[in-house]
Formats: C-alpha cells, sequence, structure tokens
C-alpha cells in the first residue's frame, strides 16, 4: 500500500489527475458559471476543431450522408441540423441545399455566419435556439431530411428530441444521425463509460457516454430504420459511433 501511495504522489500522475478533478469540483461547486462558460468555450472549441474532428468520422459521414443526394425533392434541398455547430457537416451537403439550424447554445450563431464563406453551395436561412426536444419554430413536415452528429449524448430527453424529428420531417423524409454511444457488448468498457460520465457530464456540456441511443431510435416509429456500430476508433470505449438513417 505504501508503495502504492508513492507512485500516486508522483508529479506525473498528481498533474494529470488534478486538473481534471479539480475542474470537476469546481463545476459542481459553481454549476451557473460553469454552465454558462462551458456554452461560450464549447462553441468557440467545436468551431476551431473542425478539421480535426472529421479524421476519424469523415468516411462514416460520407457513407451516411451520400443518401442526401439521391432524395426526391421538390425544389432545393431542405435540411434542418440539430447541433449544427460551425457547418462541420456541411461539405457532406449537395449543392443549393438550404439549412435550418437549432441549437439550444446561442454563440454557435457567430461561427457558422465566419464559416459561411467556407460553404458557399449551402444556405443557412434561419438559426432557431432551441432544445431539439421542442422546434415549435420549424412548420410540421417541413424538411426533407434532419441531420444530427454528436448532439443525442447530450439532449435532455431523447425521445422527446425523435417525436420532433419525425413531425417536421416530410412523408418519406429522413433522419440522418451519426452519436458516439455505450459500448453495446464489452463490460469493461461499460464500466469505464459509467465511471468517467459525471466528469463528461459536467465538463462537456452534458454529454453522456453511456447512452444505449439505437433503442430509442428503434422504438420512436419510423417506417424504416437503418445503422451500424463502427467501432475501430480510439479510445474504443468512447469512440462506439452509431450511424445510419431513420425514414418517415
Amino acid at each position: 500500500m505504501a508503495s502504492l501511495l508513492r507512485r500516486l504522489a508522483r508529479p506525473t500522475v498528481l498533474i494529470p489527475v488534478s486538473i481534471p478533478v479539480g475542474l470537476y469540483a469546481f463545476a459542481k461547486l459553481n454549476p451557473e458559471k460553469t454552465k454558462a462558460f462551458n456554452k461560450r468555450a464549447f462553441a468557440w472549441g467545436m468551431s476551431r476543431t473542425k478539421a480535426w474532428g472529421e479524421k476519424g468520422l469523415g468516411p462514416l459521414k460520407q457513407d451516411i450522408f451520400s443518401g442526401l443526394k439521391e432524395q426526391d425533392t421538390v425544389g432545393p434541398l431542405q435540411v434542418l441540423e440539430i447541433g449544427a455547430g460551425g457547418g462541420a457537416n456541411f461539405k457532406y451537403f449537395p449543392p443549393g441545399t438550404s439549412v435550418i439550424a437549432v441549437d439550444p447554445n446561442p454563440h454557435f450563431d457567430q461561427y457558422l455566419k465566419e464559416s459561411s464563406g467556407e460553404y458557399p453551395h449551402v444556405k443557412v436561412t434561419k438559426f432557431v435556439v432551441a432544445g431539439a426536444e421542442n422546434m415549435a419554430d420549424v412548420a410540421e413536415g417541413s424538411v426533407d431530411a434532419v441531420v444530427c452528429t454528436l448532439v443525442l449524448c447530450s439532449v435532455q430527453n431523447i425521445d422527446a428530441v425523435l417525436g420532433e424529428v419525425k413531425r417536421v420531417l416530410k412523408p418519406g423524409g429522413k433522419f440522418y444521425y451519426l452519436e458516439h454511444v455505450r459500448h453495446p457488448t464489452l463490460e469493461r468498457a461499460q464500466y469505464i463509460q459509467e465511471l468517467l460520465n459525471p466528469v463528461f457530464n459536467a465538463l462537456a456540456d452534458g454529454c453522456n457516454l453511456n447512452r444505449e441511443t439505437w433503442k430509442h431510435v428503434d422504438s420512436a416509429g419510423f417506417a424504416d430504420v437503418k445503422y451500424k456500430i463502427h467501432g475501430d476508433i480510439r479510445p474504443k470505449f468512447l469512440t462506439q459511433i452509431l450511424y445510419g438513417t431513420a425514414t418517415k
């Protein structure tokens, strides 16, 4: 025991451990300040790390978003993106796509406008500050597709979000999703996810590592559901990626 304590007391161990523990303690003691800071910092960070985030997810996005080009639409493709962030997904959208961006974080509006020159083939027609559980400002049956990537991990109610997705989709419209989820089979990975979940939830804008999102999609009442779970991105206990489509 004494030798173990001596090893844990080394700076190379204490510093990496103490930083997240200290941040977690501050977040618990100052929830409102932390929430306000996290929203602004999260928007800034996500807009600045778009290219890095695409390294592992890019091929998966190309796979599912290829379906956008194949959709039959009257006029330009109408897409609603939940959690559009800084527009990282826009490069996968077909030319002429019109986008309604929905996000509870108002700071993303600034970064979407800043990055508009990167995606001249896409036009953001509306930015709605709202949670995905209640998108009342978006008309029923008004969009051809709903896109949602790395968002359902942090919403308050997945089933309510999926209900809103179905409401705003036109008949035959498609929901395109890509989410990190609980490891479907490996108990050791599940244990680590459960252990780290409170820290991620407090520091990463409400992110949860342990959601079984595929079960919610299966039971949401879509006419056709297709998905895969990809587990080849490291660290594997954090990046089990669920991606696919669901047709209204």
